[in-house]
């Protein structure tokens, strides 16, 4: 994926949402679904994406997740209308509900996900997409999800030609390490979706235009366990548009808590699994606002959301 994006042609980018039902196997009603995505072209007609899909609430099971897909596009009536089509990994994070003390597990694993795609060219930019999704999750369950959406292609002219920003009048891009004060919500991924408050700081350092390295210190407001304190450490891979205002990034990394465990309290993971998606908006040179979805994942159903909105201050060279 890293490389795809690195190598992509200077071809549209897109940015499209959906909503709409999702039809478990094991469930007779339907549930709601929708998915955020980002598409980068690798050719003429390959794209890349990376979405966050979102499968709602089958009985018994709150799954969401990370897929990375291929796309082939055939572009038909006048070029107005495209069909796609796409096929890739689902990595996903399933809330399932057991009859045990806790009452739940948080389940961790791959699906395969295959999709066909029929777009509307509105403008030039705008179009509408209707979308299906078929998951197959070998040992957990299966589904198809029928959604509707619309998005936006970002020109030619609207790429910025480094992952860390630059402007188009000559000026020096913008400076590569970052300080970003941050504040939102932890939501445990419980079947009663249990949540906190946290606040914290973040330093962020780009390595090469595509690619950037964090540290990051959470502070839970809210905690009862005793251990409010976490740091995180992630790679991301960067992508910019509005020449370099607009970004999205996708990291990947490690999370942990600080100080030993309470007396009393149940054993908690170590070490976890921390990934997140990111928008950001430079408003100035060196200031900008940004949202920030991390998901952390363990092997001892403590998994937890945590939604941030914060603000950036860049400096150094």
């Amino acid at each position: 994926m890293a490389c795809a994006l690195a190598s992509a042609p200077a071809r549209s980018e897109t940015l499209l949402a959906l909503a709409g039902i999702t039809d478990a196997t094991n469930d007779p009603s339907n549930t709601y679904g929708w998915q955020l995505e980002f598409q980068e072209p690798v050719s003429r007609q390959l794209d890349a994406s990376l979405s966050w899909l979102n499968e709602g609430h089958a009985l018994g099971h709150h799954r969401d997740g990370l897929a990375t897909q291929l796309w082939l596009g055939v572009p038909v009536w006048r070029n107005r209308m495209e069909f796609n089509f796409g096929v890739g990994p689902y990595f996903y994070f399933d809330t399932q509900q057991e009859s045990t003390a806790r009452g739940y597990s948080d389940v961790h694993s791959v699906a395969g996900l295959a999709s066909a795609s029929l777009s509307l060219n509105i403008t030039p930019s705008w179009f509408m997409i209707l979308r299906v999704n078929g998951i197959y999750a070998p040992g957990d369950v299966n589904s198809i999800g029928l959604l509707v959406g619309g998005g936006y292609h970002f020109g030619r002219s609207e790429r910025a030609p480094w992952g860390v920003g630059s402007e188009s009048d000559g000026s020096p891009p913008f400076a590569r390490q970052q300080i970003q004060l941050f504040a939102g919500e932890m939501i445990y991924n419980e079947l009663n979706s249990h949540q906190d408050r946290t606040v914290g700081l973040e330093y962020r350092l780009a390595l090469v235009p595509w690619a950037a390295w964090s540290a990051s210190w959470f502070h839970n407001v809210g905690s009862t366990s005793g251990q409010r304190e976490q740091i995180a450490s992630q790679l991301w891979l960067v992508d910019s548009v509005l020449g370099g205002r607009l970004s999205f990034s996708a990291g990947v990394g490690v999370y942990t808590p600080l100080g030993a465990q309470p007396p009393g309290q149940e054993s908690s993971a170590a070490l976890s699994g921390l990934s997140g998606l990111r928008v950001e908006w430079c408003w100035s040179r060196n200031s900008s606002v940004m949202m920030t979805w991390y998901r952390s994942f363990t092997n001892d159903d403590d998994d937890r959301d945590i939604i941030t909105l914060g603000y950036g201050l860049r400096f150094g060279g």
